[in-house]
């Protein structure tokens, strides 16, 4: 298929929504399900083996919309796509991945409108959270509108460079109340970490209500609020990328073989990798995914 038929989804279902929007049949949306979503979704397998079935992608594409929505505009269609997730048979797990920025597009705003959470993932360094003090500043001037209700469930600090991967009992500046890290990162990355924390708590203290945890004292909302990602090694990242295949195939793939390496070839770039790189960086993933479930099954209690 073109581009354009596989990856403007959104332009296709916001049209959908829409004409149904303009048709006056906002009245039946309040008992039956009017759009149907993964009418409008590419599912990736169909287009790359190794992603699992159940993966759903619906792309904004390249092209930007036209028609500039208002506040009220945008709100009728976040309400009316989730309502048609939650009346749907089947069982959704939304992720909308937008640009943030401080000036939040339409789209950006409709995800908002969706997903009540924000996971926020930046690399452990001051001046990439300098830049996000915009986005979190505009996030709590929407909240404080009454335009969005979306709250910063955590942050992800990413690309953090490992000494060993020994697990670390890190107290900084936390005490006895500590972050426990499956691996331990250099001392310079360490230093980095307290002074960011100290000042992402400091945020959630000017922009109260924006951060799930706010009300946490400073070590149980370090604790909470925020994950440290080691830095994933280039002979599993790089080939994950550029070949398409998730971390959790490469494992299945290793598994199945027997072996103890395995070799991608991406051009003419071979990458041949130990197993212990492969399950040490899909066990990395595996404690986010444990860190996004924990959070989950706390807010739904």
């Amino acid at each position: 298929k073109k581009a354009d038929d596989l990856f403007g989804g959104v332009f296709r279902l916001l049209s959908h929504v829409r004409e149904r929007t303009d048709a006056g049949l906002l009245s039946r949306w309040l008992f039956s399900q009017e759009v149907d979503i993964a009418q409008h979704a590419v599912r990736v397998a169909d287009h790359n083996p190794n992603i699992p079935n159940n993966l759903f992608l619906m792309s904004s594409g390249a092209w930007p919309d036209p028609q500039q929505m208002e506040a009220e505009a945008r709100r009728k269609l976040g309400t009316k796509i989730r309502d048609a997730l939650e009346q749907s048979k089947t069982t959704w797990k939304l992720f909308c991945d937008t640009d943030g920025d401080r000036r939040p597009s339409d789209f950006t705003m409709i995800a908002y409108s969706l997903c009540m959470e924000a996971i926020v993932p930046l690399h452990l360094n001051k001046a990439d959270l300098d830049r996000t003090e915009t986005m979190l500043g505009m996030m709590h001037h929407l909240r404080e509108q009454g335009e969005i209700e979306t709250q910063v469930l955590f942050i992800v600090w990413n690309c953090v460079k490992s000494l060993k991967d020994e697990p670390c009992s890190h107290r900084g500046q936390l005490g006895d109340l500590g972050l426990e890290l499956p691996f331990t990162p250099t001392k310079v990355c360490l230093s980095i970490l307290d002074d960011c924390n100290a000042k992402l708590y400091g945020f959630s203290q000017d922009l109260p209500g924006l951060f799930v945890h706010h009300e946490a004292g400073m070590a149980a909302f370090i604790q909470t609020s925020t994950f440290v990602q080691r830095q994933l090694a280039d002979n599993v990242l790089k080939p994950s990328e550029e070949l398409g295949m998730p971390f959790l195939t490469m494992v299945d793939q290793l598994e199945a073989s027997g072996k103890k390496s395995m070799k991608f070839s991406s051009g003419s770039v071979e990458y041949d990798t130990k197993d212990s790189v492969i399950h040490g960086v899909s066990h990395a993933m595996l404690e986010l995914e444990a860190k996004m479930e924990a959070m989950t099954l706390k807010l739904c209690r």
